[in-house]
């Protein structure tokens, strides 16, 4: 079997792929393993029909996604197992990540193994027109930053991302990364990732939006519409208050990739939020806003904007 690196040309070979499933997690979207091919090796193969994405970091054994693309649980199972010979061959077990439940469930009893739940690695989903609306008592503290930023800089300018400012946001976004004086690994990657998708926008099919304030680059947020239908999920981790009113709504996906803005201005990330899904993606019912990693400040600014729910995901390894 022979992997290749994932690079502009595989975005066809995905989106075939991708077009047959129902797919709403931000892990497996091109976009995604494109832009953070820096910080891991990422490479891909179409095998019996199915397209298999394997991860791996340094000094760690690879991991793989559920073939997608599968015509059945059955069909994918078979894959699975060619895989998990293929790895043995290698010396290595066959390690799985971002299972939904039913594909967990389904490799549990096929293998005999046991998945675990990942909880740093859940996607958080919200509902586009509440997060547009911000009305209510659970978006109020919301409500007040975007509107203390709407009375201080109401003459700012959004524009929709395009090769008209491209140039000025990637000036802007690099001049906010030298002068952080905390420059993580991850952090590094990202600005790769992020430099990639910008030069690349069009070709990634990208969507998102910059706002300017006194001529200067603000904010800017970018994502895609999932080629996917989501249903809304209960889950224990469901926001119970709210969560009876998502009650048989579905609808189309947006995944948000990145959102950077400049902290001085107060409210700007409630305004680059609530912009970019009225002006780019109001035709959408959800956003699907990624992990939190297990970083409890990223969880607690996620879990404030108040998830409609999140979609689990599990992993598991096969060894022999």
């Amino acid at each position: 079997m022979e992997f290749s690196p994932i690079t502009l040309d595989a975005q066809k070979i995905f989106g075939q792929y991708m077009m047959r499933d129902n797919i709403a997690l931000s892990d497996m979207n091109f976009t995604n393993c494109f832009m953070w091919r820096h910080a891991r090796e990422i490479h891909y193969a179409v095998l019996q029909d199915t397209l298999i994405i394997q991860t791996c970091y340094q000094g760690s054994e690879p991991f793989v996604f559920f073939p997608i693309g599968a015509y059945s649980i059955s069909h994918a199972l078979r894959v699975l197992e060619v895989l998990k010979t293929h790895y043995r061959a290698l010396g290595f077990g066959l390690h799985l990540a971002s299972l939904n439940k039913q594909q967990a469930s389904a490799i549990d009893s096929h293998f005999g193994v046991q998945s675990v739940a990942v909880r740093e690695k859940f996607d958080y989903i919200y509902d586009v027109a509440e997060l547009i609306a911000l009305n209510g008592r659970k978006y109020h503290k919301k409500k007040n930053h975007l509107n203390a930023f709407l009375q201080e800089y109401g003459n700012f300018v959004f524009e929709e991302i395009s090769a008209h400012n491209i140039p000025a946001i990637l000036e802007a976004y690099e001049k906010w990364f030298e002068a952080n004086p905390n420059k993580s690994d991850g952090l590094q990657f990202e600005y790769l990732g992020i430099q990639d998708a910008l030069n690349l926008y069009e070709n990634l099919g990208l969507q998102g939006g910059v706002i300017f304030i006194d001529g200067k680059v603000g904010a800017f947020s970018f994502g895609e519409v999932l080629a996917c239908n989501l249903a809304y999920e209960q889950s224990d981790l469901a926001q119970t208050l709210s969560g009876e009113s998502y009650i048989n709504k579905s609808g189309k996906v947006v995944v948000m990739h990145i959102e950077k803005a400049d902290s001085q201005y107060r409210g700007i990330y409630q305004a680059i939020n609530q912009q970019v899904l009225q002006h780019c993606f109001s035709d959408c019912v959800w956003v699907n806003r990624e992990e939190d990693l297990g970083i409890e400040g990223l969880r607690k600014a996620k879990q404030s904007y108040q998830p409609a729910f999140l979609l689990e995901k599990f992993k598991v390894s096969i060894q022999g």
